[in-house]
């Protein structure tokens, strides 16, 4: 397992999706030329020994610090506004663009550049063009799931930055500089008054605004970084002299904890009431896949959704054709498709549960079973 494999922040697991990655990042899967380049060699300069020697340096290290090959493309190009890097790919390609402004050129010293080189690599290794853009559809719980999945992206990319480098203080710098646009002539950088301030941000609520932005705020990257720097398997690998302070799943989940006191609860809460609906009309999918609704069954529902429920879901029955109860079914497992796959495992995990006490014909039952996974899209 190599490094970049080894350390992807645990939230940024593309098995949640569905999608399909290459194995390889850098298996080409077609032949396709990225019409970015076109444009690229156009408009902007191409990195080379020639042309800039300290950039092409700077790669060079990032690659040998990483133990990966360079197949990509860098250029340079003129914006003096904007301190900005960014990763063009090919979703099924073998390489891809690495774009760096001029103002990030000039505002960085060689080893902050070398982080986001290495930042920006870790994009196409991990394939992160593949994931989809949250602007792709209007369900409101698959937007919330997809951010989530971007910020996480920008975590795991932030780690390979730090290691790409091989300085957490360059790091945590780069990320100061590009986010107040200003150099050391204006900055200090005493990382722990920067916590300070996303302390008194969790003080104050966050701001749930974040949900809606594709990276953590600057201040939870920070802080992410410093954690994993003090993870145990970060020092044993490296080999630094110092002992870890926590395990590498401990430092994954005090990151997401942070990034949620900020953003706030809403992704969880939305996908747990989507969750709850799943298995409310789930069971009565598979209970009435006979047809009836029985005494014991009944027993069951109040028992998993209580009283209030269960007496509306038989007067619903009771004054209902089974056309409009089916599309209300139909509609919420519509929707529960746009969860995780960890959502929809524990949806047909409990659904299955009932296949051994339902009082109609068990395979009849099961059929029903497998058509709500076809709904969920497993």
């Amino acid at each position: 397992m190599n490094i970049l494999d080894k350390f992807r922040y645990s939230k940024d697991d593309p098995s949640q999706l569905n999608i399909s990655l290459k194995k390889d990042p850098y298996d080409k899967v077609n032949n396709n030329t990225s019409s970015n380049l076109n444009q690229l060699l156009s408009t902007s300069v191409k990195v080379s020994k020639e042309i800039f020697p300290k950039i092409d340096l700077a790669i060079e290290k990032v690659f040998e610090r990483l133990k990966i090959k360079n197949n990509l493309n860098f250029f340079v190009t003129a914006n003096h506004l904007q301190v900005q890097a960014s990763c063009s790919a090919m979703p099924l390609g073998d390489s891809a663009e690495i774009i760096l402004t001029s103002k990030l050129i000039e505002l960085l010293n060689e080893e902050e550049l070398q982080s986001v080189i290495a930042h920006e690599i870790a994009h196409f290794y991990y394939q992160h063009a593949l994931y989809p853009n949250a602007n792709s559809t209007k369900n409101r719980v698959e937007i919330l799931n997809l951010l989530n999945f971007s910020r996480a992206a920008e975590i795991s990319a932030d780690r390979i930055g730090f290691i790409g480098c091989g300085s957490l203080e360059a790091s945590l710098r780069a990320m100061l500089k590009i986010t107040s646009g200003l150099d050391e002539k204006h900055l200090k950088f005493n990382f722990s008054t920067y916590l300070d301030q996303l302390r008194e941000l969790k003080e104050i609520k966050g701001d749930q605004n974040l949900m809606y932005s594709t990276h953590p705020n600057f201040l939870n990257r920070m802080q992410a970084l410093i954690w994993f720097s003090m993870s145990n398997e970060y020092n044993d690998h490296f080999d630094t002299g110092k002992k870890g302070t926590f395990d590498l799943k401990t430092v994954d989940d005090k990151i997401y904890d942070s990034i949620k006191k900020v953003i706030g609860d809403e992704v969880e809460y939305s996908n747990k009431e989507v969750v709850s609906r799943a298995l409310m009309w789930g069971s009565i999918e598979v209970f009435l896949s006979d047809k009836k609704f029985s005494k014991k069954e009944q027993e069951i529902f109040k028992k998993n959704f209580g009283d209030k429920s269960t007496e509306s879901i038989i007067s619903l029955i009771k004054i209902s054709n089974p056309e409009s109860i089916q599309k209300k079914i139909i509609n919420t497992f519509d929707e529960a498709s746009k969860l995780l796959n960890k959502d929809k495992e524990k949806i047909i995990n409990e659904l299955s549960k009932l296949i051994k006490v339902v009082d109609g014909d068990k395979k009849i039952a099961e059929t029903t079973l497998n058509k709500i996974k076809t709904s969920l899209k497993i």
